[in-house]
């Protein structure tokens, strides 16, 4: 853990374990503090205990971290061993030396007076460094660092920072929100699930949702303003990279990858979530989300609220108690912001592509919380505004999040939707427009990564049965997604559970496109197919070239 965690906000090496049947927990923790207490010099230990487990967690210096873990581990194995009446094994004297020998001199020191200046300090196995864009120091992470007061501390800066959130539209605000950023003139620095952006530049593909990604951006000289997307894993394995962003959104929070890393309840993974925004100055935070109405008590920072629905009684109590602070709702049809000083009507919600004429009332609340986010980072209400009449819901602008093409008059839309929540939405995206062009049939194809229980698959069986579709084919998804599953395993756990909500209409398909291709010529004008969980460049290959 290299940064801020749920735990504590500093540096440690930790470590999960899981009960074997008949051991006592009580007991097993005693015997793992014991042995770290005899091994190290007064260390720092913290427990986190969850359903058949713990998260065990020695604090330590971010450059002793790798030998540290390693001490870690070997006090976990003892303390097994002791349980069972048994000696464990010896603790190696070289692992003492290689914690030693990784210590930094001058590090703690230059940590502790960047924190106090709030400019960020990133190492990693290369470098140090201390700010942000261009104005920041590097130093050879195998030189000798200076003493704090020997750094002009006037030369170095931060750029603002936004950290963006939540279960589901994270990628998708962060996307707008650093539109708006380029609308005011400015190079924005991006960090998703999908890559890097550098201004318009694509630098990294693949997730970058986590500390290596605002490394990137950070260290980048020409960006200027930082929006970072930031995953629940890169929280719960690495920690928080920046300590003290300028604003922190939380989108939502639902059931989704529960059952990981300890995180068994919504309530816990709201609690994760919280950990990126918990010593942001301003807090953003979604009024109708039930697990961030009861988290906001817990942040340092101002909360500025948004809401779709600020009609809702529990909604409008949240926001009439802020007073005069700040909120964005949905008002008469236009995004409003309100402050003490009045309102102010941005846009109409008809003018922005990827609200659908509203249908997707959740990409509603992502222009809420890009245009809260942005506010707060100083771009115009001008920038805001123009960002979302232009930003478009396309494999241009937002690849793979609600994308929208015509194969002959059948209406395609691709949409990485993975968990329940988000399928639902989705769907009823998918039924609105439908309407809207005369009623034709949905027909659905959907794969899952292997790491999915069986309990996510039946609240995702509900969600599609729901949305009354003329056909399901079910795919496998790549290699890469089995996640520990067998080929074929996770196909014929989805059709279990769709048959039981009684869908009768199934098929199987080796691939996204394969099923694209069948779902297709069982379409006919009118019709809309839904890609769920579209991950398969190819799909957006086939559909640049087929002829509309």
């Amino acid at each position: 853990m290299t940064g801020s965690n749920l735990l504590t906000r500093e540096p440690g090496a930790i470590a999960e374990v899981a009960w074997e049947p008949g051991e006592d927990p009580a007991t097993l923790i005693h015997a793992w503090k014991r042995a770290l207490t005899e091994a190290l010099p007064a260390p720092e230990l913290l427990v986190r205990e969850f359903s058949g487990g713990a998260a065990l967690f020695v604090a330590g210096a971010v450059e002793t971290l790798l030998p540290l873990t390693e001490v870690n581990d070997w006090a976990i194995t003892t303390a097994s061993a002791s349980a069972r009446g048994e000696d464990g094994p010896a603790l190696d004297p070289a692992l003492l030396h290689a914690i030693e020998a990784a210590r930094l001199e001058g590090l703690s020191d230059l940590r502790a007076a960047a924190r106090a200046r709030r400019l960020p300090l990133l190492v990693d196995e290369e470098a140090i460094t201390v700010g942000a864009g261009r104005s920041q120091l590097r130093f050879d992470r195998n030189g000798p660092l200076p003493a704090p007061d020997s750094i002009d501390w006037a030369d170095l800066g931060r750029i603002p920072i936004g950290i963006v959130t939540g279960t589901n539209g994270k990628t998708t605000t962060t996307r707008l929100a650093a539109r708006m950023v380029k609308e005011a003139g400015k190079v924005a620095g991006l960090t998703s699930s999908d890559g890097v952006v550098i201004g318009d530049v694509v630098t990294h593909r693949g997730d970058y949702s986590g500390p290596e990604g605002t490394r990137i951006v950070l260290r980048h000289a020409e960006v200027e303003l930082a929006i970072l997307e930031t995953a629940r894993g890169g929280i719960l394995r690495r920690g928080l990279t920046v300590e003290h962003p300028d604003a922190a959104v939380i989108t939502n929070i639902s059931a989704d990858h529960l059952g990981d890393f300890g995180v068994d309840d919504v309530a816990t993974m709201g609690r994760v979530k919280a950990v990126a925004a918990r010593d942001a100055k301003t807090v953003i935070l979604n009024a109708a989300d039930p697990t961030l109405r009861a988290l906001a008590g817990t942040f340092r920072g101002t909360i500025v609220w948004f809401a779709r629905t600020p009609e809702d009684p529990e909604v409008a109590r949240v926001l009439s108690a802020q007073l005069h602070g700040e909120s964005w709702v949905v008002r008469d049809g236009k995004l409003i912001r309100i402050t003490g000083a009045g309102e102010v009507a941005l846009i109409d919600i008809t003018d922005i592509p990827l609200a659908f004429h509203g249908h997707a009332a959740y990409n509603v609340e992502n222009a809420l919380a890009a245009a809260a986010l942005a506010h707060t980072l100083g771009v115009p209400d001008a920038a805001i505004s123009t960002a979302l009449r232009e930003f478009t819901s396309s494999a241009v602008d937002n690849p793979g999040r609600g994308n929208l093409a015509e194969v002959r008059g059948i209406a395609v839309l691709l949409d990485f939707g993975h968990n329940a929540v988000a399928i639902q939405n989705v769907i009823a995206l998918a039924r609105g427009i439908l309407a809207d062009t005369g009623g034709g049939a949905l027909r659905i194809t959907i794969g899952m990564p292997g790491d999915r229980t069986p309990t996510d698959i039946a609240a995702i069986a509900h969600e599609l049965a729901a949305g009354e579709p003329a056909l399901v084919v079910v795919r496998e998804m790549a290699p890469t997604l089995l996640r520990g599953r067998a080929p074929g395993e996770m196909a014929a756990l989805i059709t279990e559970h769709l048959r039981r909500t009684g869908i009768s209409e199934i098929q199987q398909a080796a691939s996204e496109p394969a099923a694209l291709a069948s779902l297709l010529a069982a379409s006919r004008p009118g019709d809309l197919v839904l890609v769920l969980v579209h991950v398969d460049p190819a799909v957006d290959a086939l559909l640049a070239t087929a002829a509309p």
